[in-house]
């Protein structure tokens, strides 16, 4: 194998393990980066960046992957593998309530909108209604003449 194939062999290597969750040389925690990446396969300062193809199409969309899903205190968690701390239970309690409060709000406003649009639909029947009935009065009115006291007398 030739030297390059070796180090992006150990670069997808290191990769893999980041992913894992079992690096070997690197720190557990941490969100995932080119430079633990490059540190995990034991390159030197910045070397990743001579496989420009590795990094666009494999280092980067795992990067971000990862990343998006990457939770400090589960990650703590998993690395302690005790009882949360005092502190990171409240935050994680925080972070709970945070996102329950958003599904709330957004359940709330929801609710408001289709109240909003059921209202407008009860009011326009109610109009309709409402012509509807004016017209048949209208139709059912019978007109009767009435008779004057000059045309009885005569």
């Amino acid at each position: 194998m030739k030297k390059t194939q070796t180090t992006l062999a150990r670069l997808r290597a290191a990769l893999e393990r980041l992913i894992a969750g079992k690096p070997e040389k690197v720190s557990r925690s941490g969100k995932l980066t080119l430079n633990r990446i490059n540190n995990e396969a034991g390159l030197g300062h910045s070397y990743i960046y001579k496989f420009e193809d590795f990094v666009e199409q494999e280092a980067k969309p795992a990067i971000e992957a990862f990343n998006t899903n990457y939770d400090p205190v589960k990650a703590k968690l998993h690395l302690n593998n005790n009882e949360l701390s005092d502190i990171d239970k409240l935050k994680l309690k925080i972070k709970k309530e945070t996102a329950l409060k958003k599904q709330y709000r957004q359940e709330r406003d929801n609710m408001l909108t289709i109240n909003k649009e059921l209202e407008a639909q009860n009011c326009s029947l109610m109009f309709r209604l409402y012509e509807l009935q004016e017209r048949e009065k209208l139709r059912n009115v019978v007109n009767f003449q009435v008779a004057t006291t000059d045309k009885i007398l005569k």
